[in-house]
């Protein structure tokens, strides 16, 4: 069989692929990001809660991992198309959710400082039985 060679050549897919990682998956996508993506820069979280509460701390959270992460700076079209991002990505994993799901979701954010994409991916469950694989992705120009 051939070996299947990744090619991760957009902030979505970078963002979308690091939010599907396990931890050593993630450690293998940044090694690649420093490597070949020169301009990009990447950065993951992780949000876990009840829907009710994750709809409150959502976009908070995401404004403070790409903060520290250096993804976008305190100026106001960068944090306006981040917290769009980031309200596009939440808005596709929660759209259809269950009354007051419990979501545990891992949260890519990607930057080649002219867009940014921010992915999430994770399950919810109402009901221990009832576990859903979720994904949702939004990328919006930052100036």
């Amino acid at each position: 069989m051939e070996k299947m060679e990744l090619k991760l050549n957009r902030i979505g897919k970078i963002a979308m692929a690091a939010a599907l990682t396990d931890e050593h998956e993630e450690e293998m996508i940044k090694e690649y990001v420093k490597k070949y993506g020169i301009d990009y820069k990447l950065a993951v979280t992780f949000v876990t809660g009840l829907t009710s509460d994750i709809k409150k701390t959502f976009v908070k959270s995401i404004i403070g991992c790409a903060l520290q992460n250096h993804i976008v700076k305190k100026k106001g079209t960068q944090m306006h198309a981040l917290i769009h991002a980031a309200l596009d990505a939440l808005d596709g994993v929660i759209h259809s959710v269950p009354v007051d799901s419990s979501l545990k979701l891992k949260v890519g954010i990607c930057t080649d400082y002219e867009w940014i994409a921010v992915a999430v991916y994770g399950d919810s469950a109402f009901y221990p039985l009832t576990n859903h694989e979720r994904a949702g992705m939004g990328v919006m120009h930052l100036h």
